[in-house]
């Protein structure tokens, strides 16, 4: 009688873990996006047709169009190293203070290789000339301070 309430416990246990890690291992999935630069989503485009995608590069000159009317930006993420280009659309969304061409940017969206588009659910942009000046700023005595 103790042996088989037992085994029933353990036997309960096991379905149970192996539900729990079933529903753990399919939400990581569900949530993983693949990071790739502008160069290598071309290169593997026709494998992640459809999927959700971050890229980071660089606005590419003369690339970028805010239609403030209808909340829709366009613009084409440039390579660092190549001259490869991935097109982004952002729209229903306000168009980021510090968003210039030649900025650094980092987008996510779902990827349409048959147009090598993204149309992005997220866009964040970086101003490197507003770190500049802190990095080289040395305190002239120990109570010297930068105040923002």
């Amino acid at each position: 009688m103790q042996k088989q309430r037992r085994l029933k416990v353990i036997a309960a246990s096991v379905i149970l873990l192996c539900g729990m890690a079933f529903l753990v291992l399919t939400g990581i999935k569900r949530t993983s996006i693949q990071h790739f630069t502008p160069a290598a989503l071309v290169a593997d485009g026709s494998k992640m047709n459809n999927q959700q995608v971050q890229v980071d590069g660089l606005i590419a000159e003369d690339s970028s169009e805010w239609d403030a009317a209808n909340f829709k930006l366009t613009f084409a993420v440039l390579d660092r190293e190549t001259a490869a280009t991935v097109n982004v659309i952002y729209k229903d969304r306000l168009k980021p203070d510090n968003f210039t061409d030649g900025g650094s940017v980092f987008v996510e969206g779902k990827y349409d290789a048959t147009q090598n588009l993204i149309v992005a659910s997220k866009l964040m942009t970086k101003c490197a000339s507003k770190y500049e000046g802190a990095e080289s700023a040395t305190p002239t005595n120990e109570t010297s301070y930068i105040s923002q």
